[in-house]
């Protein structure tokens, strides 16, 4: 099946029964969606099951897809519920991230997609503790932002999909973006200047 063919076509297809479509959907979707979750929760097991969970949504709800917007919108809005629903059956604040080493805190396949060159050891000892600082930073941010600065910047979506997924206005969800940058920004600010 091609490539080119479009998201919105193949949910079609895949509803009136074509399989290959869904596994097409789901090749295209399933990192992205896996480390959506993992980023959020932090544990590889509630990762999985939520992962597991939302294609079983969509493998059962596939007929409620109505093209009123993009499938990737629609496929994030139900991650969305579900890590909702995870949270409030759990009662926690989410743990978006683990402390401890960045290899610790990233799925192997994550890493290995990095492709990064071998450095000598300084460099790669730098590169590590910025990347320890900005997920320091990011877990530091409250929940609202945290979660639209995520979606935009690892899943790419726009802020017009954010904000249908998380059901916030437009400019809800752009003021949680810009506030999510700054407080990030001032972060990384301040932890250059003590490493300095």
């Amino acid at each position: 099946m091609a490539n080119s063919v479009s998201d919105e076509q193949l949910i079609q297809w895949y509803h009136k029964g074509n399989t290959e479509a869904f596994e097409q959907l789901y090749s295209r979707y399933k990192n992205a969606i896996y480390h959506y979750f993992y980023r959020q929760v932090a544990s590889k097991g509630i990762a999985d099951e939520l992962h597991q969970d939302v294609w079983l949504n969509i493998i059962k709800s596939s007929s409620s897809f109505t093209g009123q917007s993009s499938f990737k919108t629609w496929l994030y809005k139900i991650a969305h519920n579900k890590l909702v629903d995870h949270y409030r059956r759990e009662s926690k604040q989410p743990l978006y991230l683990i402390q401890g080493s960045l290899q610790d805190s990233e799925p192997e396949s994550e890493r290995e997609s990095a492709n990064v060159p071998d450095s000598d050891p300084g460099t790669l000892l730098q590169e590590q503790q910025l990347s320890l600082a900005l997920l320091d930073g990011i877990s530091s941010l409250p929940e609202e932002q945290k979660e639209v600065f995520l979606l935009h910047e690892k899943s790419g979506l726009t802020l017009q999909e954010i904000a249908t997924i998380t059901d916030n206005s437009f400019e809800s969800t752009k003021s949680r973006l810009r506030y999510a940058v700054k407080k990030l920004r001032q972060y990384m600010a301040q932890h250059l200047a003590v490493e300095l």
